[in-house]
């Protein structure tokens, strides 16, 4: 059944990247659009160009500080493996990109893939977090639509419900206290030996919350990431002297990112243009300045991921060949138990858990 729904999921993202294309640009002149992107302003890619840098090099050490607490790397190979990892999350459609990551950063940065897995989800919920307070300080400015202001409800309780979580969590975990969870009791042994394995790498992939520097840290080097992102498309919106505000800038940087957010397709083809031309509109422009704006918009974001993700693979000796689709399907559904498994994570934090399996050793 898994082999059949992935093969599938090959077949259909690419048919549903050249769906939305096709929807996207029918009644449009390609020459305008071309003229779009040859007239446009060129000293204004600059900013572009810092902001491009900018954004991969705070992502990149953050992902440090999050490792940091429990496992040192220097910042240079982190930076290559966080490049790699965009890379292969680019690559691949429907959030198997992100279970890549996660198995690249367990091979490479010498840690569980329970540890990996928490890293990225740190990562989602930092960037869930700014990005609710970039709309929150945005909806001053501007009236937003209803769908945004509910998702921005929905993304702000449920980031504060798993942070909080996450404490609760570390705070057992280090006053050790209270009967063994329900979980631990009835396991076999060699079972339970592996699940005190996964529990304790999972909770070690959440240590940074513990250090009120890290968490400075990385809380900073995410705003610095989303600022970047949105000098990005500010200036990429002057170049095309399209009259939008930065405020203006921060709106269809959000809704590119939620529309985005699960991507259907290889690089976001399709969904990338349709979430520019839907942020666009807010502000009146039209469809085929707002198709000009997405392709190079696209361009610069993409561009750089492959760029230094093809770099960092030569760089840091990754064969590609182990993340193909035949071989990341059996190690996509071990996570997917571990991810499920982590929902018992609350009964299971007990008395005397075992260390850190230790690195480049997965328990399961």
């Amino acid at each position: 059944m898994q082999t059949r729904t992935w093969q599938w999921i090959r077949v259909l993202a690419p048919l549903a990247a050249v769906g939305l294309l096709v929807y996207m640009f029918r009644d449009t002149d390609p020459r305008d659009i071309w003229a779009g992107i040859t007239h446009m302003d060129a000293r204004q890619l600059i900013p572009v160009v810092i902001g491009m840098l900018g954004m991969p090099v705070a992502r990149a050490l953050r992902l440090k500080y999050i490792l940091d607490p429990k496992h040192h790397a220097p910042a240079r190979r982190v930076f290559a493996v966080y490049n790699v990892g965009q890379f292969l999350n680019v690559a691949l459609p429907v959030l198997t990109g992100q279970v890549a990551r996660v198995i690249l950063f367990s091979r490479t940065l010498g840690v569980t893939k329970a540890f990996a897995f928490a890293m990225v989800v740190l990562e989602v919920l930092f960037d869930g977090l700014i990005m609710v307070v970039m709309v929150f300080a945005t909806s001053f400015l501007i009236v937003m639509p209803g769908w945004m202001e509910r998702g921005e409800v929905v993304i702000l309780v449920a980031c504060l419900l798993l942070l909080g979580f996450f404490y609760l969590m570390l705070h057992r975990h280090t006053v050790a206290a209270g009967p063994r969870g329900w979980l631990r009791r009835y396991l076999p042994a060699r079972l339970g030996r592996e699940w005190d394995n996964l529990k304790a790498s999972f909770l070690g992939g959440l240590n940074m919350l513990r250090s009120t520097r890290h968490l400075l840290l990385v809380v900073l080097l995410s705003c610095v990431a989303w600022f970047s992102h949105a000098l990005i498309v500010l200036f990429l919106l002057r170049a095309f002297a399209l009259d939008v505000p930065f405020w203006g800038a921060v709106v269809i940087l959000v809704v590119n990112t939620i529309v985005i957010m699960v991507p259907i397709s290889p690089g976001n083809v399709g969904t990338f243009q349709l979430a520019c031309v839907v942020g666009l509109k807010f502000f009146g422009v039209g469809r085929g300045e707002a198709l000009s704006f997405s392709l190079l918009l696209h361009l610069v974001e993409v561009g750089p991921v492959l760029a230094l993700g093809a770099l960092a693979v030569f760089s840091q000796h990754v064969s590609l060949r182990e993340y193909r689709a035949a071989d990341l399907r059996k190690e996509q559904e071990q996570l997917a138990t571990q991810a499920q498994s982590m929902g018992a994570l609350y009964d299971g934090v007990v008395d005397d858990v075992p260390p850190i399996a230790p690195s480049g050793h997965d328990p399961r």
